[in-house]
């Protein structure tokens, strides 16, 4: 007979109420309250709400609508006005993405899913009544089918109303294209209501028919002609109708043509188009032609930067040979090579190319024609050509540039790109002598002084005292010289010499926008010869190398613009479609240029050519060359645009602010580039980065049916050379040419993450003050300004190293696509017409450059260049590229501390949904081997994004010893927030039992299409296992999945990931390590924290030693090579975590980019079953929380405990799923156990057996309650049923609940304790139950049980609240 004990009863319901609560998406690095204030959860909780209130019209509505037919009501009209005063009462009113998408899902979705799976049951259920076993056959499936799609089309139809919109409407076009209910009365609005939703109905059992039956047929017909030529055209059109609606949408937005405005939610729509786009509003032919920008002018670049190493190569060769001390030096050599390419006079020129030596000289006059070649395109450009424009001094400005040729070469002084340059003493010395003796420059730079003078210095006083007369006043004044200059004079005019041309001192532009591409006319009025002391002053940079470069580059940009600008210009006479949006005010009358203004068209260079802010000179004011200088539009000056387009062909200014805004801006923009800091030192300067980089860029070919074993006409050698070549820059002149050409058709040069990393160190905010020099490289970022010493040149060299060979390995396979392609459109298009070789390369005269068009029309088009047109295009649409993928919605992404690279991820969406667009354009060809290639590229898309994973992953299952099942219960449990949706690989096991794997994801750039959907599966799985129903379930599917997708944008970059580690963390990781212990001193801390940040901006390339929890630590590359590999005992090859360094395995890291993991189950169970404990312990303070609350009621704290029981009972749940998926990965219960207990963590006994076990009210909690005066309100018998109800919930939810309701649950007993202190009488504590066996135990009353006869008061406790609070229970 088991002792009589008392215990803490449950609530006296027979069926306890499960509480459930909308938890926060799993941490991904973002904190949960930061995510949940924002706009996100905000409009997902709208969406949901409007959702629910849009099913309750449409039933509502309907059923009105039938009352309004038969009896002539307007029910209908009352349920939507009622429906819409409900939502803005409660200020549900979703926008965007999230908003919408979930209201839509809540609305219609929701419903659906649940009908259908009604449906679906209820015909299972049918067939097993009728004695039917086994699979469907093809009639069933079919007929459920087609049940499940009248059931969801019906309910879709229910819960529509008068707002529901069909996709008819979206497009504007359409059988399904809705009746608007706007000015219909009665019976025709009825009609109407009943027509639309029909139509609904329509509309919803097609889509749901095409989406059932491409589910079924996925996989299958891919790789043959199944995707027939009608199928593929049909789908083909559909998707060119959604385009050309978005396009059209953008164009009503930015014409604003009278009669055709826009409402209010559409121009919201098309602005949205144009902010995620890389051209906005602008015409796809205008928008490409700015692409080629880059790859026109960088081949000019290379072929300068080839030709000056060639001659620096050919000058250490020589000087290498001769003995020490010689008087030939590399310096001296160079600069000869520059005086001779300045030098205007024939004979000296002649001399200086004498005194250079013999092996430079062809290179050396090589260059001097390039630079005149590139002067001459200048000449011959549109800007020149069609002006006409002069000096101040009456030069016209052609003759200047015909002068120069031979000559000119550009010099640049310090003082314009260095706001803090300031002379040395030396320097200031000889500058003040040459002003001694040069009295008129002295009296002009006096003169202008003294006209811009507002304080008075040129007071009588100092006029007489520097012997000065004045000759006239204000702007027309002159300062006249005495006998001589004085000192004090010459410096004056030395100071208000370097004034004038110091960059702080360039008038601040008020902020606004200016041309992205301009003419840098300025170049036109710097090339007047200054004396040598005056080139000293302004700090002439003396490099011959920066010389030469900088001046092809500014020649070079110059054409280029130039060009871009005239063929807009031409293009908007040939082309109607461009026309509209670039009008010329030339061709326009005055009436018609008020109603282009009125309609919101800007002009190109202002009204009276000020305010662009374009070409502005630095060196004069006078109006001549201000007006050259706003003419930076070139052929574009005068043209009227829409405000959008003028947006798109500018970018914003900051100008002046207070101090506040610019410590902000300050802030912010340091901040930034801290950012673009830490990704270069982590994938530009990273070694493994580098090989993956190279490796993982052989999918974008094979994506699109591009195998390099089998490709046609192109093969890896070809590439490795070229761009070897391009790197080297040394090799054959062909080579280079069909490089160039590839340049400057945009298919090289563009790698979204490197050109990312480059803006971000570069550019900042983005919004450039006037005069401010931007960074040229990695160690100028870091600097902040211009690198001068030679330490710091090599490291800036070193660095441009790493980014030529990232940008290379990315190349090499954009350059073998760009030659596949042109291989195979060749192949294809043989023996076709040359018409319908001209339709497919020209798409049907849609895309074709105005020379292309010229020639056409003429009757002598060029195939060869037409191919090369069409394979670049193709490449440029289909590869990842950083200018196609830098909408304004990716550059303001940049421009804040979250997202990694969000370019790359982006493009990769775009370029995936191009290639299987550009499959069903081949397919849809009339030319059979055009249709044949769109199969190929289908195919090789299928392969590489789903086919090859698959098939990798199943052979891994296979033959690693590691199931399926173990990976997934891995992931389940233990895998971090990024790893739910990646892709696993097992290779096996180590000899002690740990999981071996490779993460696939890594490798694969196309897993960013996939591993949403991943982790969507991975959230159903684990909130099936856990035992949340279907709304939670959905939940969690739900925001982990979109938390996926956006996590490449929204998730912190690594320094702000960093930083927030040791803020608002409080000093640990996102995946709960220590930064450093709370009880460290404050030098520790310190340097612990700036370890933490430090490491997340050293390069890889550096990285001997890793930081970790403030502790310094050799590599893992370091112990696995001198450790394990030369055996040096100060290196331990193992780490910290137990993990053994391997050199063969750190050579293969570094050889293939790929890192094989492993996972300790046990160390693993260690770390999670802290985390659960502390759950534990967190549930329990729920109700703890309330006991010394001197308010607290009995109801409140009723409703704690059982809340925190609750909690419990979810802790207990997850904990007991980790426990079973140790199990599932071999770990037995007997090894759990003693990892516990070695690990001092407990309350595991019951989770083991999968019954849960609530916590127990203890006499602290009593205590406490005591102290506050609120004992009394505890409601013992409701917390003693909550327990007893809760006791043995089986924390497995497919378990089924054996317990019986009948059950007796043993009462409390006393125990005599060891006592307190020596003399203290014995205590009483309440104890947990205890069974005896499994025999059935007596039942007890559930009134009361007390001791016979009183207790002795000393037996209660040692204190008055002790005595009280166990008097208390002990009454109970």
């Amino acid at each position: 007979m088991a002792e009589q004990r008392y215990e803490i009863l449950p609530p006296a319901s027979t069926t306890p109420e499960q509480r459930y609560e909308i938890l926060p998406p799993e941490e991904t690095g973002r904190n949960r309250e930061q995510f949940m204030e924002g706009s996100i959860p905000r409009e997902l909780i709208e969406g949901v709400g409007s959702g629910l209130i849009g099913i309750g019209e449409g039933v509502l509505g309907g059923a009105g609508l039938l009352s309004d037919i038969v009896a002539g009501t307007d029910y209908a009209d009352t349920v939507t006005e009622k429906a819409e005063e409900l939502r803005d009462y409660l200020g549900f009113d979703p926008e965007g993405i999230v908003g919408k998408g979930a209201e839509v899902i809540t609305q219609f979705v929701v419903p659906g899913v649940g009908i259908a799976g009604k449906v679906g049951k209820g015909f299972m259920k049918a067939r097993q009544l009728a004695g039917k076993t086994g699979k469907l056959t093809k009639t069933e499936r079919a007929n459920l089918a087609l049940k499940e799609l009248g059931a969801v089309a019906g309910i879709e139809m229910a819960v529509s109303g008068d707002n529901t919109t069909t996709i008819g409407d979206w497009v504007e076009a359409g059988p399904t294209q809705t009746t608007d209910l706007i000015g219909l009365e009665g019976a025709e609005k009825n009609l109407a209501r009943v027509t639309n939703r029909l139509k609904l109905l329509g509309e919803a059992f097609v889509i749901g028919g095409v989406a059932q039956a491409g589910l079924s047929a996925a996989g299958k017909t891919i790789g043959d002609a199944k995707l027939t030529k009608v199928g593929s055209e049909a789908v083909r059109k559909k998707i060119d109708q959604v385009g050309s609606w978005a396009d059209n949408l953008v164009e009503k937005r930015a014409l604003n043509t009278p009669g055709e405005e826009l409402t209010k939610f559409h121009s919201r729509i098309a602005d949205a188009i144009s902010f995620g786009r890389y051209r906005g509003s602008m015409p796809e032919q205008v928008a490409d032609k700015r692409l080629m920008l880059d790859g026109q002018i960088k081949p000019q670049l290379d072929f300068a930067e080839r030709t000056l190493r060639k001659i620096e190569t050919s000058v250490d060769d020589i000087v290498k040979d001769l003995p020490e001390g010689g008087s030939i030096s590399t310096a001296g050599v160079m600069n000869k090579v520059l005086s001779y390419m300045r030098e205007a006079d024939p004979d000296l020129k002649k001399k200086l190319l004498s005194s250079l030596p013999k092996e430079v000289r062809t290179d050396t006059l090589i260059m001097r024609a390039h630079v005149d070649t590139l002067s001459d395109d200048v000449l011959k450009g549109e800007f020149l050509t069609k002006n006409n424009f002069v000096t101040k001094d009456g030069r016209n400005i052609k003759t200047i540039i015909s002068e120069g040729l031979g000559s000119y070469v550009k010099r640049s002084y310090k003082i314009f790109e260095d706001a803090n340059y300031t002379p040395d003493a030396e320097t200031i010395k000889i500058a003040d002598d040459f002003f001694l003796k040069s009295p008129s420059l002295v009296q002009k730079e006096l003169t202008a002084m003294a006209r811009a003078d507002v304080d008075n210095v040129f007071d009588q006083k100092f006029m007489d005292a520097n012997g000065l007369t004045r000759k006239g006043n204000g702007d027309t004044q002159e300062i006249i010289l005495g006998n001589k200059v004085t000192p004090a004079l010459a410096a004056r005019a030395r100071e208000g010499f370097l004034n004038r041309y110091s960059i702080k001192n360039v008038d601040k532009l008020k902020g606004g926008y200016v041309a992205k591409d301009k003419l840098d006319t300025s170049m036109f009025f710097s090339r007047e010869d200054l004396a040598p002391e005056i080139r000293r002053l302004l700090g002439e940079i003396d490099d011959p190398r920066a010389a030469i470069l900088g001046t092809v580059s500014d020649l070079a940009q110059f054409s280029a613009v130039d060009d871009y600008f005239s063929t807009i210009a031409k293009m908007s006479k040939e082309s109607k479609g461009i026309g509209k949006f670039f009008r010329d005010g030339k061709d326009l009358s005055p009436s018609q240029i008020k109603s282009l203004t009125r309609r919101g068209f800007v002009k190109l260079g202002g009204e009276d050519g000020v305010g662009s802010g374009i070409g502005a000179i630095k060196k004069s004011s006078e109006a001549v060359e201000q007006a050259i200088g706003r003419a930076g539009w070139g052929s574009l000056d005068g043209f009227y645009v829409p405000k959008n387009i003028y947006k798109d062909l500018t970018t914003q200014i900051a100008g002046e602010a207070n101090l506040g805004v610019t410590l902000l801006r300050g802030g912010l923009a340091m901040a930034l580039k801290g950012k673009g800091i830490s990704q270069y030192s982590k994938t530009v300067l990273s070694p493994i980065t580098q090989v993956r980089n190279f490796l993982t860029a052989v999918t974008f070919a094979t994506a699109n049916g591009n195998w390099p074993s089998f490709g046609r006409g192109s093969n890896m050698y070809d590439a490795l050379t070229a761009v070897g070549a391009n790197v080297f820059n040394k090799g054959k002149e062909s080579v280079f040419a069909d490089l160039a050409d590839a340049q400057r058709r945009g298919v090289l040069g563009t790698n979204a993450e490197l050109r990312e990393i480059q803006d971000q160190l570069g550019k900042g905010l983005g919004t450039s003050t006037a005069g401010e020099a931007q960074p040229k490289n990695f160690i100028d970022a870091i600097r902040g300004k211009p690198v001068t010493n030679k330490l710091a040149k090599g490291v800036g060299n070193v660095a441009k190293g790493f980014e030529s060979a990232y940008q290379a390995s990315d190349d090499i396979w954009k350059y073998y696509s760009y030659q596949a392609e042109q291989a195979k459109i060749r192949g294809m298009l043989e023996g076709a017409s040359e018409a319908d070789q001209i339709k497919y390369l020209t798409k049907n005269m849609n895309d074709v450059s105005i020379e292309a068009s010229q020639k056409l029309r003429a009757g002598t088009p060029d195939i060869d260049d037409l191919i090369k047109a069409r394979a670049a295009q193709i490449v440029r649409d289909t590869v990842p590229n950083y200018n196609k993928g830098a909408s304004e919605f990716i550059k303001l992404g940049r421009k804040l501390p979250f997202g990694n690279f969000i370019t790359f991820p982006a493009e990769m969406y775009r370029t995936s949904f191009n290639i299987v667009r550009q499959g069903l354009d081949d397919i849809a060809s009339p030319i059979k081997a055009v249709q044949a290639r769109g199969r190929q590229r289908l195919l090789g898309f299928a392969m590489t994004t789903a086919i090859v994973p698959a098939g990798v992953l199943e052979v891994a299952y296979a033959t690693s010893g590691v199931a399926r099942e173990e990976m997934e219960a891995f992931k389940r449990s233990f895998g971090a927030s990024w790893m739910k949706g990646a892709t696993l690989i097992p290779t096996g096991r180590t000899e002690d039992g740990k999981i071996k794997y490779i993460n696939y994801s890594i490798s694969n750039p196309y897993d960013v299409l996939s591993r949403f959907a991943n982790r969507a599966l991975s959230e159903a799985d684990a909130a099936i296992i856990e035992g949340k129903d279907f709304d939670q379930v959905f939940l969690d599917v739900a925001i982990g999945t979109l938390g996926e997708a956006f996590a490449p944008f929204l998730d912190e970059a690594m320094l702000t990931d960093a930083i927030l580690d040791i803020t608002y963390r409080g000093g640990r990781t996102s995946t709960g390590a220590k930064v450093y212990n709370p009880e460290d001193n404050g030098a520790t801390k310190g340097f612990k924290i700036a370890g933490h940040v430090a490491n997340t901006m050293i390069p890889n390339v550096l990285a001997v030693a890793d930081i970790s929890g403030g502790k310094i630590e050799a590599s893992r590359a370091v112990r696995g090579f001198l450790g394990d590999g030369l055996g040096i005992d100060a290196i331990a090859s193992q780490d910290k975590m137990g993990r053994q360094r391997t050199w063969k395995k750190e050579l293969l890291r570094l050889s293939t980019g790929v890192s094989e993991q492993e996972f300790d189950p046990k160390q693993g169970l260690r770390f999670a079953a802290y985390g659960f404990s502390q759950g534990q312990t967190d549930a329990k303070r729920m109700f703890n929380s309330l006991t010394d609350d001197f308010n607290v009621t009995g109801p409140q704290l009723l409703k704690g405990f059982e809340d925190a029981n609750a909690a419990k009972f979810r802790n207990d749940r997850a904990y007991y799923r980790m426990i079973q998926d140790l199990r599932t990965m071999g770990l037995d219960d007997r090894a759990i156990r003693t990892t516990l207990k070695e690990n001092n963590i407990g309350g595991i006994k019951g989770i083991m057996r999968g019954e849960f076990e609530p916590f127990k009210l203890t006499s602290d909690a009593a205590k406490k309650l005591q102290r506050v005066g609120r004992l009394d309100q505890l409601p013992i018998e409701e917390i003693n049923n909550v327990q007893r109800n809760m006791r043995g919930m089986p924390l497995d939810p497919n378990a089924v609940d054996t317990r019986s309701p009948t059950e007796p649950a043993a009462q409390p007993r006393y125990e005599v304790l060891p006592p307190a202190t020596a003399p203290a009488q014995p205590r009483y504590e309440i104890l947990p139950p205890q069974q005896q066996g499994n025999l059935p135990q007596p039942a007890p009353t559930i009134t009361q049980a007390s001791a016979t006869g009183p207790v002795n008061p000393a037996l209660l406790g040692g204190t008055p609240e002790e005595r009280a609070a166990n008097a208390f229970l002990q009454r109970t």
